[in-house]
């Protein structure tokens, strides 16, 4: 087999030409000054901080097996799904390239995502990227100029710094063994020696401009190169953006950022509701999430409130946070989701997902008596209607009569609700199939 690299390909393709054509309310923001400056390097800073547990545990270059489905004592991550086991790793590829052999299975969904400094998924493998056949690549860094023997894969990734992430679904706690299985076949081992490099500045506190600006500041210089977003590392020297990881930031400086970042989160925090995207009460994300054709804004809201998120070519998600009438979703009230006859149109899998809200803007589960923080197209025993349509009674209190079955568990205060599609059909990606609204039992 000849050597080649691994790219998004069509579907890559499609999600930039959707960025560039949509004419819908645009997440740039109008950014300018610290604003702008914020916006690029904010993803850069919460990369960092979910690498540096990674790097803790279980280590730089060493994969780490989740076997068991996120419940609410997961909190590493936000809005962390149900749906499936992960296999993670923070790569640094500085000392040279890292060789993952990928398993083959052409009926279990699976994924295998890279995502640079900046949060953008560069590559993938998987039963949407490639099919479902695996191999064996070689993942390398920018600086990288070597050649791979034949019968290797080449991804090369634009920065050193990359997270990589694995997805495999779970058809209930039954079908885990099997799944795991297939999680134990992905292996990666690095190909030199050398030492990989840890991270020169630990996260503390995203609100603290000193450590704020230090660790975006180290992770832009751990790469060279102007790949990726890196060629704009420059444009905001003025605002203490891409200067030396120990450079002195002027007091005055220092104080502008102190200022600024309270009002710079919370707007992340606004945009990742997607307001002005909203239909029925789901709000339906920007084109170029997770993807290079993502704005700034939409890049750093991602990073905030839905880090990891995949390019739509592989999933879509859809929140809803909103009555038809406006007002916020709220275990203090019942609702009722209808799932249309035969579902939502994917060609993997869909699940509808409770999310309770934290003050600082993430999104994690709440504990219940049934242990379900999700529903889908793979939940047993949901009672259909008559016309093969699925009621969700979503509720904080236990409901009786038949359709218990159909119990999504929900917090005592404000909800979020996620709806996750995998390998979307062309009915979602153009955004013609509307999600039903959430409406009071």
């Amino acid at each position: 087999m000849r050597r080649r690299d691994v790219l998004w390909g069509v579907g890559a393709v499609g999600l930039v030409g959707i960025a560039a054509c949509q004419t819908g309310p645009s997440l740039d923001g109008g950014a300018t000054g610290m604003e702008a400056a914020f916006f690029y390097a904010y993803p850069l800073y919460e990369i960092a901080r979910t690498g540096q547990n990674r790097a803790a545990q279980p280590g730089l270059n060493v994969l780490g097996h989740r076997a068991t489905l996120a419940d609410h004592t997961m909190r590493q991550i936000t809005a962390p799904n149900n749906d499936t086991i992960y296999t993670s790793a923070q790569l640094e590829l500085s000392a040279g390239p890292l060789e993952i052999n990928a398993p083959t299975d052409l009926k279990r969904y699976f994924n295998i995502s890279f995502m640079d400094a900046f949060t953008d998924n560069f590559a993938a493998i998987g039963t949407g990227p490639t099919k479902g056949v695996g191999g064996r690549y070689w993942i390398t860094g920018p600086g990288w100029t070597g050649v791979a023997p034949a019968g290797v894969n080449v991804i090369k990734a634009p920065t050193n710094d990359v997270w990589m992430l694995a997805r495999i679904v779970v058809d209930g706690p039954e079908d885990l063994a099997a799944a795991k299985a297939l999680q134990q076949q992905i292996t990666l081992k690095p190909l030199t020696n050398a030492a990989s490099r840890a991270f020169g500045v630990k996260c503390t506190n995203a609100l603290d401009a000193q450590n704020f600006l230090a660790v975006v500041n180290d992770m832009l210089a751990r790469s060279p190169g102007t790949a990726s977003h890196l060629a704009r590392r420059d444009a905001f020297s003025a605002f203490g953006i891409g200067l030396a990881p120990d450079a002195a930031i002027p007091p005055d400086l220092l104080a502008a950022w102190t200022a600024y970042l309270p009002s710079g989160i919370s707007k992340l925090r606004e945009a990742f509701e997607f307001r002005e995207l909203i239909v029925d009460g789901w709000t339906y994300q920007q084109p170029g999430v997770g993807s290079t054709a993502a704005t700034p804004l939409l890049r750093s809201a991602i990073a905030l409130g839905g880090l990891a998120a995949l390019p739509e070519a592989e999933a879509m998600y859809y929140h809803c946070l909103f009555e038809l009438n406006g007002e916020r979703l709220t275990g203090a009230n019942k609702y009722v989701w209808r799932v249309p006859p035969g579902g939502v149109p994917v060609d993997a899998f869909w699940s509808l997902t409770m999310y309770a809200p934290e003050d600082d803007g993430r999104y994690f589960y709440i504990q219940n008596p049934i242990d379900r923080f999700s529903v889908g197209d793979r939940t047993k025993g949901l009672v259909k209607n008559a016309d093969g349509s699925i009621d969700i009674l979503i509720q904080h209190e236990a409901p009786a009569g038949p359709k218990a079955a159909n119990w999504l568990p929900a917090p005592k205060g404000p909800i979020r609700l996620a709806l996750r599609a995998y390998l979307p059909k062309a009915e979602l990606r153009d955004r013609r199939w509307k999600a039903p609204p959430v409406q009071r039992a």
